[in-house]
């Protein structure tokens, strides 16, 4: 290591065996320029990884806060109810089993499980979610008439479901039995079966069958049964205890 002086300054200079070389000096203010750029890219970037810390906090903080808020998150949903024939008188009614409209609800229920447990459409996707387990007709049905459904359901569903036929459901009247507080609901309905009828490889018509059917349901409102996942589907616990249906010869 060399060392030499310039007008009072210090100047160092790195020299090689040989001495050959030529020498390169660095004075103590370039030393110094150095240690304060280093210092300052250090404070820098301690700076930023303050601020990274800072915005995970920020963002723990607000994550817990949403968890704690989330169970208290609710769906309510309202009944709309028409005062008369006009569509904008309306009044809006919290759902629940102490509600006024209960027997327009109910009733709503009712047509709705008929409509679903006669309905046929080309589609099995469609089908699956309203027959299968865990579709619409599971959670409007108690344990045993779900399965007595499911007995129903797969005669027909390799032979008729996905093969092109087609069966639509007209509610003709609905109406409680057995006085006001009674659970039991008779329904009078008619069903339109498309079939298709193959006459040659080249030709495809449909048949239109007509049949008159009359329903006895018996629908209770079971609390237990309110599937928070799927409030919107049946919010009050609607549940079918008994269900049987007849073909008429006519209403």
């Amino acid at each position: 290591m060399a060392e030499n002086k310039l007008e009072g300054s210090h100047i160092l200079a790195i020299s090689d065996a040989n001495a050959e070389r030529q020498v390169e000096f660095i004075n103590e203010y370039k030393q110094q320029e150095s240690s304060l750029k280093l210092k300052y890219y250090m404070w820098l970037s301690r700076f930023f990884i303050f601020l990274a810390v800072l915005s995970l906090s920020l963002f723990w903080s607000a994550s817990l806060s949403l968890f704690r808020l989330a169970p208290q998150v609710k769906v309510k949903p309202f009944l709309i109810i028409s005062e008369d024939s006009s569509e904008d008188l309306v009044r809006a009614e919290s759902i629940g089993l102490n509600m006024a409209s209960k027997d327009k609800i109910t009733e709503m229920f009712v047509r709705q499980y008929v409509e679903m447990r006669n309905t046929i459409i080309d589609d099995k996707v469609e089908m699956g979610v309203r027959w299968l387990p865990g579709g619409i007709m599971h959670l409007l049905s108690a344990p045993r008439i779900f399965n007595e459904f499911s007995k129903y359901r797969d005669l027909i569903w390799d032979a008729e479901v996905g093969k092109g036929l087609v069966q639509e459901v007209e509610i003709i009247n609905v109406k409680r039995v057995g006085g006001q507080h009674s659970p039991v609901w008779k329904v009078d309905f008619k069903t339109y079966r498309l079939e298709p009828l193959k006459k040659d490889s080249k030709s495809l018509d449909r048949m239109v069958t007509a049949q008159y059917w009359t329903a006895s349901i018996t629908g209770v409102f079971i609390r237990e049964r309110v599937f928070t996942g799927r409030r919107l589907i049946n919010p009050m616990g609607f549940t079918v205890l008994r269900y049987s249906q007849t073909r008429v010869e006519g209403l």
